[in-house]
């Protein structure tokens, strides 16, 4: 993590960094850690050298993608080598705040929907927790799980509230028991010469990997799926 970004003492008022300004914005309460993760991650070279690249190469295969599956929408279907190469390349080539913003991801996701499930009266949904810790847990079909449970439990729970005709509404007593305070329980993550892609050059660069190797259904749902954890959150 570069500290120089976040050092105020090296603040240029001619060139001021966005990303400075936005670490010592107070307006929006942010785990210290992952905020200087996010802000890193935003401040890297990879970001400004490799992402407009990669997100240039990613649609040129994507169209090519798409051609493909077109005409053989069954012939590559595998969610476990996805998740294998996922696995692999987050680890090889994905710097540490990167990797800490996407397992986080996974970890926020599942508080999120414990605490909307356990503090709305009158529902019983179930939730499916993810909390990986390490990349072998990545190989489990961890991102193709987390968007079936995502859209399985909007789905249940409005069906619920239907059903009961159940209007959302305070509860006297909030539980704020799932929720964690500081940092998840994770490993420490690689940070070799490799490891070099901010999280949205990963994301742009394994996009068509997904589309290879989901169906088209699974593969909608990814692509929806962040726009879905941001209204929910």
């Amino acid at each position: 993590m570069d500290k120089k970004l976040f050092d105020v003492s090296q603040h240029d008022s001619r060139d001021s960094n966005p990303w400075l300004a936005l670490y010592l914005d107070t307006s929006i309460p942010m785990n210290k850690k992952t905020k200087q993760a996010l802000m890193s991650d935003n401040d890297s070279k990879s970001v400004k050298y490799l992402l407009p690249f990669i997100m240039f190469t990613s649609k040129i295969f994507m169209f090519f993608i798409h051609i493909f599956k077109f005409f053989f929408p069954r012939l590559i279907n595998s969610s476990k080598f996805l998740h294998r190469v996922l696995a692999w390349g987050l680890k090889r080539f994905v710097r540490p705040n990167a990797n800490l913003l996407i397992f986080r991801h996974f970890h926020v996701g599942t508080e999120i929907v414990e605490f909307i499930a356990q503090n709305i009266n009158g529902i019983n949904v179930t939730t499916s927790p993810l909390r990986p810790k390490n990349f072998d847990d990545v190989k489990d079909d961890l991102f193709l799980n987390r968007d079936l449970n995502l859209y399985n439990f909007v789905i249940n729970l409005n069906k619920e509230l239907r059903d009961k005709n159940i209007t959302i509404s305070s509860v006297k007593n909030t539980n704020t028991d799932m929720i964690t305070i500081d940092q998840f329980d994770h490993i420490e993550f690689p940070n070799k010469w490799t490891n070099i892609l901010d999280l949205r050059s990963a994301i742009e660069l394994f996009t068509p990997f997904y589309q290879l190797f989901l169906t088209a259904n699974d593969f909608v749902r990814a692509s929806n799926s962040l726009q879905l954890d941001e209204t929910i959150s």
